[in-house]
């Protein structure tokens, strides 16, 4: 029961710390990691959930493009 319990506190959206407190648990470790399978939660619809990201460079002139990080160690 605690496990179903854990893992639909995930599937519904509530903040981790939130469901840690709910299942009175003393770790956010121990409510993510042992009390919430994985499995059984929409990773695809979170993704879909995500905003689209353009590739196209849409930073103004005046400004330099920024590359990620770590990529000033690579040369072109």
């Amino acid at each position: 029961m605690r496990h179903t319990f854990g893992t639909l506190l995930s599937r519904g959206n509530v903040a981790p710390r939130t469901a840690q407190a709910a299942m009175r648990h003393s770790s956010i470790d121990l409510t993510m990691n042992v009390y919430t399978d994985p499995q059984l939660l929409d990773v695809a619809g979170a993704l879909h959930a995500l905003p689209e990201l353009s590739l196209a460079s849409s930073a103004p002139a005046d400004r330099p493009h920024l590359r990620p990080t770590g990529m000033d160690r690579i040369t072109r």
